[in-house]
């Protein structure tokens, strides 16, 4: 599970006649994580922007402040632009259309609220009998009638304000992505060590495109640019990046959300890729969810084009799939019995459905708790593996080695219940080596903490605890419209099934996020805890935006 690219700090040195050069180099590869340089000194300093900077962010946020008004995004323009200069027509340009929008806009607020004035003019009715003058009537008249051609004045700027848009809309994307580029460039010798000739950067890139970069400041430079691999201490922060395959990097969104790994700590993406939709599937349990959960994903990945959002729906996909192998097992399509409405109750003899989560909710008890101490194991034995490469055997062995045998204690004492008394003498022995183990690695405290981790393994009940109120709900909902509201008839069927749908709905909302926080709870506290330390640094090569 070792799944990051093997990183080599670099150091890049050279003239300052060829820092705008080198900055051009570096910002296309876009395969180097640079490290800021902080601490100066007489001789180096943190070197200056490059250009007009001030200028060009100032057009910058003006461009975005309409994309933003508008909601303007690449993937919902087809042209495409290649456009590559500032002029001062461009700044012109931008600060002409922008005052023009917001012109527009003042102008379509300003009508809107006069014509909700007229409506409740028109609201008072009739005035000739009140005793006003004519010339006051005529005037109120010619304000009441006057509706239409102030509706036909907010139809021609709302259409002048839309056709602005279409027309700019690629131009102002094409130059928020060429503004943003160049003022990344412009501002990466505050990132720099530099000296009144020279200038140095420090930085990161994967160990196999070292030579790419070595081969390209070669042909570019000569001998007036160096680049030079720096070795490094163990204690200092490499930055990660991953190499999941394709099914496996949604997941990656989750260590994100907490932390990223550290260089040389074991990378839990792949196990969460198992355990989390795993856990999910368990607690959702149903056909007809899993069903919507998995069209929903994927017609929402055709809306939402950001890194994050497809992460996201990208996990909610894989753990429908899951939903719906699980709705199999319990035999549960929006909460009825899938099975009794096909008229199925055994396969190649076997009873269906396999768990009824309401009747036979012991078993599904029971499986909660057991992986739960196989989900706490693994932890551990990672943790083991982490322990042993930073600080040796011996450490690990009293650090998660007392803790791996106490489990494995547990699970010999439960077999001897049910498979042979061998397995109570083995589980004892287990249990006084682990206890052993746990006083001379944490002393007295260790004993304490056994309470602790018989909490983390009872958590998973949460497993078994979700489903069941997930499935509660959806049988109460079919209840009343099936046993109370549609057998009145008339009216009360369509009723019926508005209520039958948005009951469902809500109870897909609640199971999504309830299956999902939970899931999470249990990677995050009881997982996670057993051998994660994170703190790891993100890699973000310059040149692409974050």
């Amino acid at each position: 599970m070792l799944s990051n690219e093997r990183m080599t700090k670099i150091a890049l040195f050279g003239t300052k006649d060829t820092m705008k050069d080198t900055i051009e180099v570096l910002h296309s590869l876009k395969i180097i994580h640079i490290v800021d340089f902080k601490e100066q000194d007489e001789t180096f300093q943190i070197g200056k922007p490059l250009g007009e900077v001030s200028k060009f962010s100032e057009i910058l946020l003006s461009i975005r402040s309409i994309l933003s008004s508008f909601d303007i995004r690449p993937d919902n323009i087809k042209e495409t632009y290649s456009k590559r200069e500032i002029t001062r027509e461009l700044e012109l340009d931008v600060l002409k259309t922008e005052k023009e929008i917001k012109e527009l806009n003042e102008k379509i607020s300003k009508i809107n609220s006069v014509l909700v004035e007229i409506d409740q003019l028109k609201s008072i009715g009739d005035l000739e009998n009140v005793g006003f003058e004519k010339n006051f009537l005529k005037s109120f008249n010619n304000v009441v009638t006057s509706k239409s051609l102030l509706e036909s004045q907010l139809i021609k700027f709302k259409n002048r304000l839309d056709t602005i848009i279409k027309e700019k809309s690629s131009y102002l994307l094409q130059y928020e992505d060429f503004l943003s580029s160049e003022i990344d460039k412009m501002e990466a010798p505050l990132r720099f060590s530099t000296t009144t000739n020279t200038f140095l950067v420090e930085g990161w890139i994967p160990e196999s495109k070292f030579e790419i970069l070595e081969g390209i400041i070669k042909k570019k430079f000569s001998d007036r640019v160096h680049l030079e691999k720096v070795k490094y201490s163990d204690e200092e922060a490499v930055p990660v990046e991953f190499k999941h395959p394709a099914p496996v990097k949604p997941f990656e969104l989750l260590l994100d959300l907490f932390e990223y790994p550290k260089n040389k700590e074991i990378d839990p993406t792949f196990a969460i890729f198992i355990t989390f939709p795993l856990f999910y599937g368990i607690m959702l349990g149903d056909i007809g969810y899993g069903l919507v959960i998995f069209l929903s994903s994927i017609l929402l990945k055709m809306k939402f084009k950001t890194e994050g959002w497809k992460m996201l729906l990208g996990i909610l996909e894989y753990s429908s799939l899951y939903t719906i192998v699980f709705g199999f097992i319990d035999g549960e399509f929006f909460g009825l019995d899938i099975f009794k409405l096909l008229g199925i109750e055994e396969i190649f003899g076997i009873n269906l459905p396999l768990i009824d989560r309401i009747v036979d909710f012991m078993p599904v008890l029971i499986m909660s708790i057991i992986i739960g101490i196989f989900h706490v194991l693994l932890g551990l034995i990672l943790g083991f593996i982490n322990v042993n490469k930073a600080h040796g055997l011996k450490e690990a062995v009293l650090e998660k080695g007392s803790w791996i045998i106490l489990i494995f204690s547990i699970i010999s004492l439960a077999a001897g219940n049910y498979i042979s008394n061998y397995f109570i003498y083995v589980g004892g022995a287990l249990l006084l080596i682990s206890l052993v183990l746990l006083v001379i690695g944490e002393g007295f405290i260790g004993l304490i903490e056994i309470f602790g981790i018989m909490s983390n393994i009872l958590s998973y009940v949460r497993l078994m605890a979700i489903g069941l109120s997930s499935v509660g709900v959806a049988i109460v909902i079919n209840s009343i419209v099936l046993d109370i509201i549609m057998p009145k008839g008339g009216i009360f069927v369509p009723l019926g099934y508005i209520v039958l749908v948005v009951g469902h709905i809500g109870n897909i909302m609640l199971g999504i996020l309830a299956s999902f926080l939970h899931a999470l709870r249990l990677h995050y506290v009881e997982f996670f805890t057993k051998f994660y330390e994170g703190g790891g640094i993100k890699f973000k090569p310059f040149g692409i935006k974050y």
